[in-house]
């Protein structure tokens, strides 16, 4: 099974991911050699100066190529029939997830963010690449998550079953993803979830709203392989604090956290994953159930 690594990038982050010596090092993180590397780059304020790096990297054998968000995003949108509406004043949190299974050619996609570094080397890959295969319930897999703050229950907070080393939930995030590109293209990423938008409240509408809403409405789930863990940069403040917050905006995700808190997480587990942030799994289906997509949505 065939494995694109796809890196996106951006103004704060192009940089540190357009030097030598930075894919090489994913690689040797996870322990694997990806069929096909590309960095994504989006947003940058110097396109000139990024493809010079990226076209070094292509040069010493680093990346198998690059592409510009911006130039495929026209196709994307055809694809999944969206508007301008959808993508809202920040595009860039939308635009590069519905790029990535354009430009990739593997049978798999690892969407991998700029500041993602595992704790300890691992090869995560490969179990997870059978799981993937074997369970028809599971859209994509992750790793184990370090909590944003002390009182969090990290992964197994959100956990709703466990499949061998793999803790299963409905969530998803940009941070680190493994999924089937054929199952990505055919993902309907204009369906709703109140649960989604609850869970995602600083910034609703992006890609990773937008995975979690099509996975929750059709019952499919992440599975967190949890010996490995990763972390990422903590330190930085939310991307509508770094960008300007509007007063709509912060009443916005006060309503939601409290929708979350309040109703979502309270919401009876037999209205299902739409609705309901922890609704459980259907223990009686087995591992290779073929139950269609839509099924209890």
């Amino acid at each position: 099974m065939s494995v694109s690594l796809v890196v996106n990038c951006y103004e704060r982050t192009y940089r540190q991911v357009l030097a030598p010596g930075y894919f090489p090092a994913i690689e040797q993180m996870n322990d694997r050699t990806f069929e096909q590397v590309l960095a994504l780059i989006n947003n940058v304020d110097d396109p000139r100066e990024a493809r010079d790096r990226a076209e070094t990297l292509v040069d010493l054998g680093e990346i198998s190529g690059f592409e510009f968000v911006s130039d495929w995003v026209p196709a994307a949108m055809q694809h999944w029939g969206l508007g301008q509406r959808h993508f809202r004043r920040r595009p860039y949190l939308l635009d590069y997830g519905l790029v990535m299974p354009l430009v990739a050619s593997s049978e798999y996609i690892l969407g991998w963010d700029a500041e993602t570094v595992l704790e300890e080397p691992a090869d995560w890959v490969s179990p997870s690449l059978n799981l993937l295969k074997s369970d028809s319930r599971i859209l994509h897999a992750s790793l184990n998550w370090p909590p944003a703050r002390p009182q969090d229950a990290g992964v197994e907070g959100d956990a709703v079953a466990r499949v061998g080393d793999f803790l299963l939930s409905w969530g998803f995030s940009d941070q680190v993803f493994l999924v089937s590109r054929e199952k990505m293209f055919a993902a309907d990423l204009k369906t709703f979830s109140p649960a989604a938008i609850a869970r995602h409240a600083p910034h609703p509408y992006t890609f990773e709203f937008r995975m979690e809403s099509y996975q929750r409405a059709h019952r499919k789930l992440r599975a967190t392989y949890a010996p490995v863990r990763y972390r990422t940069n903590l330190q930085i403040a939310g991307v509508l604090d770094r960008t300007g917050k509007s007063r709509y905006e912060a009443f916005r995700t006060e309503a939601l956290h409290r929708l979350e808190y309040h109703v979502t997480r309270r919401l009876p587990s037999w209205l299902g994953p739409r609705w309901a942030r922890n609704a459980t799994v259907d223990q009686a289906r087995s591992p290779q159930s073929t139950a269609p997509d839509g099924a209890g949505s």
